[in-house]
């Protein structure tokens, strides 16, 4: 069987319960690390617990044959063509390509709205748990893909997300339709192609020969 041929699934889907990052969120929250107090330690932990408690990430991902076409690497199966550079570097030696969605769901968004006026310091506390949760969930979603492809003897490049470099958002449509990200996470997509649930990543990662 065929490196290509090998690297393929059908949309395979997870979830996890994490705990916030105490560090990673006092970064979110632009901590220079001065001296808490306290009383906003106080505060820091009770909405890092609410966050674990209420926050579940969920993702899906796929894998895909992956071929160079003049426009860009195309992912068989799907209408997604992944142009530029970086692809070129990260796609290069790829006979596979793992694409990505992982979403907070709107419970987030939901509180960012609701407490931004009555509690701003904890909305922004919560919110940025939710980052900080988010990125944890692309991270177990990223070791599903990197188990799988170590068990066929395949090796997986870093994740790398729309937006970035030179990948342009003009990609997401046709990801997130590869992924069925609508039906199966609620995530969709603004005019301006930003994502919503706001918590919300994409990426891809190639899968290539050892």
């Amino acid at each position: 069987m065929s490196a290509a041929c090998a690297a393929a699934t059908g949309i395979l889907a997870g979830a996890g319960s994490f705990s916030p990052d105490r560090s990673e969120v006092l970064r979110y929250l632009g901590h220079r690390g001065q001296e808490l107090g306290p009383e906003l330690e106080g505060r820091l932990s009770a909405v890092m617990a609410r966050a674990a408690a209420e926050v579940r990430p969920r993702w899906v991902w796929r894998a895909c044959p992956v071929t160079p076409g003049p426009e860009g690497f195309v992912v068989g199966g799907t209408g997604l063509v992944l142009p530029g550079r970086s692809m070129e570097v990260l796609l290069g030696d790829a006979r596979a390509v793992a694409l990505l969605a992982v979403t907070c769901g709107p419970g987030p968004d939901a509180v960012a709205a609701r407490d931004a006026s009555r509690d701003p310091v904890g909305a922004l506390v919560y919110d940025a748990c939710a980052i900080d949760l988010v990125e944890q969930g692309a991270d177990a979603c990223n070791d599903a893909v990197d188990a799988w492809a170590a068990a066929r003897g395949l090796v997986p490049t870093r994740r790398y997300s729309p937006g970035y470099g030179d990948l342009p958002l003009s990609v997401q449509p046709a990801l997130l339709d590869a992924l069925d990200a609508g039906r199966r996470l609620g995530v969709t997509l603004t005019e301006s192609l930003l994502m919503v649930p706001m918590k919300s990543v994409t990426a891809v990662v190639g899968i290539g020969p050892a």
